[in-house]
């Protein structure tokens, strides 16, 4: 990441702690930053997102596949 006081190890740790539901603040006191920063970082993430995962083209079909995860909603059955 350009233009970041930190190294991009320290905002990648940051930002993997708070997608494992760590909080802002807490995240901020655990990496030695303010919360104010970690925000930011996060939001600088957010707007290269579009770089990261380009559209797929119109020309061709995309498939998305699901894992073998299921969801069964009120309903127990046996085995």
């Amino acid at each position: 990441m350009a233009r970041l006081r930190t190294t991009s190890l320290v905002v990648s740790y940051a930002i993997k702690a708070r997608t494992k539901g760590m909080g802002v603040r807490a995240t901020g006191r655990t990496f030695g930053t303010s919360h104010t920063t970690i925000m930011r970082w996060e939001k600088h993430l957010a707007d290269q997102a579009l770089n990261w995962s380009p559209p797929a083209p119109a020309s061709s079909d995309v498939t998305v596949e699901g894992d073998e995860v299921y969801t069964r909603v009120c309903e127990n059955l046996p085995l």
